[in-house]
C-alpha cells in the first residue's frame, strides 16, 4: 500500500452506524406517544424510511437537482416520512412535530460500527501519529457534530456537506478538503461504504479510496483502489 498522511473516513455505516441511532429515535418518538414500538414495527419504519429516502431522491447523489438542495430535502423529507408512520401505527402527534424531534433525536445518537472505535484507537496511537484522521460526511451539522461526538478525540478535522455547501461525490467537495488540509491528492486515502458517494466521489478528485464492503457485492464499474470486508483489516493494511 503507498503511503499516506490523511485517512478520510465516511461516517453512516463507516464509523457510526445509522440504522442503530434512527431505530432508537423511533423508539423515542412512540414513547413519548405512549406507544411501545415492538421489533415488527421498527422494522417496518426502517423499511419506510429508505422508501421515502428513494422516494424523494436523496439516494440519488448524481443528479445536479439533488445535489443542489440535499439538505432542505434532508430536512423536508422528515413530515413525509412520518405521515406514512402514522398512517400504519396512529398516534396523536402529528408529523411535522415527530420530524422536528427526530431530528434532535439523531444529534444524540453516534451507536459505533463494529470495530470502529478500536480501529481508530489504534491508527491514532499505535502507529506514533503517523496519520492524520478526518471525518468527510454527508448530511447536516447539528446531527453529525453530535453522532461523532464520541470519537471525535481521534479526528484531526471532521468536514460536513452542510458546511462545506456542497456534497459528496462534488468533486468541489474533496477539493475543499485538500485545501483546508494543505495537502495533495496522493496524501490522502478515502475510506467509506458507498460506492456512488465515497469511492466515485474520491476516484473523481484523483484521491485514492478503500471500499468497506461487508455484504461482498460487486463494485460494478466504480472501482476502488483497496477492499475490506470489515473495519479491522484496515489494519493490516495500514500499521
Amino acid at each position: 500500500m503507498k503511503k499516506y498522511d490523511y485517512l478520510i473516513f465516511d461516517a453512516d455505516h463507516t464509523l457510526i452506524d445509522f440504522e442503530a441511532d434512527e431505530r432508537e429515535a423511533f423508539r423515542k418518538i412512540f414513547a413519548l406517544c405512549g406507544r411501545r414500538a415492538d421489533e415488527d414495527m421498527l422494522a417496518r419504519c426502517r423499511e419506510l424510511s429508505v422508501r421515502t429516502w428513494d422516494d424523494v431522491g436523496l439516494s440519488d447523489v448524481d443528479d445536479a437537482v439533488i445535489q443542489r438542495t440535499y439538505h432542505e430535502l434532508y430536512r423536508s423529507h422528515l413530515p413525509l416520512l412520518f405521515s406514512r408512520i402514522f398512517r400504519e401505527f396512529p398516534t396523536e402527534m402529528s408529523p411535522e412535530r415527530a420530524a422536528e424531534i427526530f431530528l434532535r433525536l439523531l444529534e444524540e445518537g453516534g451507536a459505533p460500527e463494529k470495530g470502529a472505535e478500536k480501529v481508530l484507537s489504534v491508527l491514532s496511537e499505535a502507529t506514533g501519529g503517523k496519520y492524520r484522521i478526518c471525518v468527510a460526511t454527508n448530511g447536516l451539522h447539528a446531527i453529525q457534530t453530535g453522532r461523532l461526538k464520541g470519537m471525535e478525540k481521534y479526528f484531526y478535522r471532521v468536514y460536513i456537506s452542510e458546511d462545506i455547501g456542497v456534497i459528496k461525490p462534488l468533486s468541489a467537495f474533496f477539493a475543499r478538503i485538500l485545501s483546508d488540509l494543505h495537502t495533495t491528492k496522493d496524501k490522502c486515502l478515502m475510506i467509506g461504504d458507498s460506492l456512488e458517494s465515497d469511492i466515485a466521489g474520491a476516484k473523481g478528485a484523483g484521491i485514492d479510496s478503500c471500499w468497506v464492503n461487508p455484504s461482498g457485492r460487486s463494485p460494478g464499474a466504480i472501482l476502488p483502489d483497496y477492499t475490506v470486508r470489515e473495519l479491522a483489516e484496515l489494519l493490516s493494511l495500514l500499521v
